[in-house]
């Protein structure tokens, strides 16, 4: 009797253990398709809506992915917010409970702080020399060094030129911003940009925007035109200053752990395409920029172009943001400013 007892409870022991060991999928069980081995699932979110560069880029890149991979890896894609604001993503990437997504590049540098070097004000010439920067050797570096922080950095893909939008008046020199409360991300570079022009910076999640807007809570913020358009914040801010206070890129990230534990091959279609289509994304956002500002003047909103703005008085006035910051970013600035 004794003996049969032993030998029930050791059967049952191992049926309890054979059913656990399949309760948690592990990165090394996604990466080989979970039970059946066929296909790696990749959960994504994102916080762009539908028509905006970042869902119509990351929907093609997925294709791009799935087709080279003859199958073999598959996207889920929840849009528009639907899994949360921009730091609730990659904290889910970061932790594994999301796969993957693409993120506004001052949310990145809350988790990994070299990355704010690219945000500091005015710091790229134009649009080409923030893409030989973003897709050389210094970006490779802050991509590279994610990985510290258990996010793989893809590549740079692209959220634009940040411009001022307000709901007291136009903006055409920096002493227009003295005493507005101006929304930035929590990024203490961004916060000291925004406190040297003068303004009440307010460290703001940008789900809140469009209410603070509408409550008075805050009177403006910086804005991509295309961000600025597709999630309606104009309703809200009708001056629109086209001042291009610094480039906001977007990373293209995954965990860390998922993207180690795949096929090298995966993992090399994953990387060429995510910087091959950081290009066609960038050029997605370009191509649609006329199209969104024809649209904002069409609906009330006021533009100031550049060529109307004092941009001499914006360059000095953040001066202390470099003097300030630069020196922590080692050579990074100085290297920056060298890309030809």
């Amino acid at each position: 009797m004794k003996l049969f007892l032993m030998i029930a409870t050791v059967i049952s022991l191992l049926v309890l253990s054979a059913c656990g060991g399949g309760a948690k999928e592990t990165a090394t069980d996604k990466a080989n398709g979970g039970k059946d081995g066929d296909v790696i699932k990749i959960k994504v979110g994102h916080i762009s809506p539908d028509g905006q560069a970042y869902a119509i880029g990351f929907a093609e890149y997925a294709k791009a992915v799935e087709e080279a991979t003859d199958g073999k890896v598959k996207f889920e894609i929840f849009g528009n917010g639907a899994l949360g604001g921009e730091r609730e993503l990659l904290e889910g990437v970061q932790l594994g409970t999301l796969d993957m997504s693409l993120i506004t590049t001052s949310v990145v540098t809350g988790f990994v702080p070299e990355v704010a070097v690219i945000e500091f004000p005015f710091l790229f010439r134009d649009l080409d020399h923030a893409y030989k920067t973003l897709d050389g050797e210094v970006g490779q570096e802050l991509l590279d060094k994610m990985s510290e922080s258990n996010l793989k950095g893809l590549a740079f893909w692209e959220n634009g030129q940040r411009h001022l939008a307000n709901s007291k008046k136009p903006i055409k020199a920096v002493s227009d911003l003295k005493g507005l409360k101006m929304r930035v991300m929590e990024s203490e570079l961004l916060i000291d940009t925004y406190s040297e022009m003068g303004t009440n910076a307010t460290p703001m999640a940008f789900p809140e925007v469009y209410g603070g807007l509408q409550q008075g809570v805050i009177d403006g913020s910086d804005f991509s035109t295309g961000v600025y358009y597709t999630t309606n914040v104009y309703e809200q801010s009708k001056y629109f200053s086209e001042v291009g206070l610094y480039y906001a890129s977007a990373t293209l990230v995954m965990n860390q752990e998922l993207f180690a534990s795949l096929p090298e091959d995966i993992q090399k279609v994953m990387v060429d395409l995510g910087k091959e289509y950081a290009e066609k994304e960038r050029q997605i956002n370009q191509d649609l920029m006329e199209d969104y500002k024809k649209n904002l003047v069409e609906k009330g909103v006021e533009i100031i172009p550049e060529k109307d703005i004092d941009m001499e008085s914006f360059r000095k006035a953040v001066q202390p943001v470099y003097e300030k910051h630069a020196e922590k970013y080692g050579d990074f600035v100085e290297r920056i400013q060298a890309v030809k």
